[in-house]
């Protein structure tokens, strides 16, 4: 089947174009021809880069909702670009196109071309949460605008947990026609022993340290400042901790002044090509996210065999943790950081959580759900027609 990936070109390094990366990838392997058709903008130059690695790329002109003046409103308004990217889609001759959309707002123009073709069509969304529960300016105009677009748009909508096909549901007021496939990741191999305490040397890591790790950009929705107030509080109880976050952000020199000055063991490290071989050195994931769709940084610890500490309004809406394989980190309250002064009990939470990754996050897992997804929209395979 020749699958060709659309990609509302929000960023690089967001887990929603990861996404791109691991599910093309496992679908390659198995033997399907993908596409992906991404903005020319240098910041989408690294997911483009990952994706070449073992699809085709189709770099074009695109402006990203996001850097409209007007945001959403402005996609509404134009009729040129939904025209111009459906005739570039149509190009490719794919069997099936999979527009892939971080969030309800962003991507409405390709969203509108999508309606164009005639091949069949899905459409991804990462985070369903409203303009209005966000607490956006101008909530009300821009979910009027976003409910408006997608109720136009009649083919499968798939969202990356149940949570978010809820919210999806009511913000539409339907059901039908949405879907729910959660996120995947790869499963590597445990890292053997020598090589992880190489790693976690070059850290700067000494033994015994106990690594607490974040992953992600340093915005405010992330909230790296709540990690260290967090980091702080570990720090009284268990001495040895150190925390290390990998990212960067417009967060990030407020976070390093802070960090400095802490006297804590609080470093950040930048973005990262390694990610999973530094989660496989860390001990803990420490989440601190207020929202998210289905965050990769926490299946990619939990695959890389660390348990996962995650805020409370995430851990509500991710039902397969529990206190076997993770933390839950209440907005009030200190007491759960007691159990990190046992390395046992860590290590119990962390061999529970590899075992939930690889049987229920892989990115095989993943793809050959959207596999049958694919099937079923192209009614049992593809026609290089569109």
């Amino acid at each position: 089947m020749r699958i060709l990936f659309v990609s509302s070109s929000s960023g690089s390094r967001g887990g929603g174009e990861t996404f791109l990366v691991y599910l093309g990838e496992a679908l390659a392997r198995r033997g399907h021809k993908v596409m992906l058709w991404v903005s020319d903008h240098g910041r989408m130059n690294e997911v483009a880069g990952r994706f070449e690695a073992f699809g085709t790329v189709q770099r074009a002109e695109y402006v990203n909702t996001y850097d409209r003046p007007r945001r959403s409103l402005d996609t509404l308004l134009d009729g040129t670009t939904p025209r111009r990217v459906a005739r570039e889609w149509k190009a490719l001759k794919p069997d099936i196109v999979h527009l892939n959309k971080q969030n309800l707002e962003d991507g409405l123009d390709l969203l509108r071309g999508l309606r164009l073709l005639k091949c069949p069509t899905l459409c991804t969304i990462h985070m369903t949460q409203s303009a209005a529960y966000l607490g956006a300016k101008q909530a009300w105009l821009r979910d009027w605008v976003s409910r408006w677009v997608l109720r136009g748009y009649r083919s499968p909508m798939v969202t990356v947990s149940e949570p978010r096909k809820t919210d999806l549901e009511k913000f539409l007021g339907r059901r039908k026609g949405i879907v729910a496939i959660p996120n995947g990741v790869p499963i590597p191999p445990a890292m053997p022993e020598a090589d992880r305490n190489r790693r976690r040397a070059e850290l700067g890591l000494a033994e015994g340290n106990l690594a607490i790790l974040a992953v992600g950009r340093m915005t405010a929705q992330k909230r790296p400042l709540r990690f260290l107030d967090l980091a702080e509080k570990i720090h009284t109880r268990v001495p040895e901790a150190k925390f290390l976050w990998i990212g960067d952000g417009p967060v990030a020199a407020e976070w390093d002044a802070r960090a400095a000055s802490g006297g804590f063991g609080a470093r950040r490290l930048g973005w990262r090509q390694d990610v999973p071989e530094l989660l496989a050195s860390g001990d803990l994931l420490l989440h601190t996210a207020e929202y998210e769709g289905m965050p990769l940084a926490v299946l990619e610890a939990m695959a890389a065999g660390l348990p996962c500490a995650v805020s409370e309004g995430l851990y509500r809406e991710m039902p397969f943790l529990d206190e076997g394989n993770s933390f839950r980190v209440p907005e009030e309250g200190d007491a759960w950081m007691e159990a990190l002064r046992d390395r046992g009990e860590i290590a119990r939470r962390a061999k529970a959580a590899g075992q939930l990754a690889a049987a229920s996050f892989s990115t095989e897992t993943m793809a050959a759900a959207y596999e049958r997804l694919y099937v079923e929209c192209t009614g049992g395979g593809g026609t290089g027609r569109s």
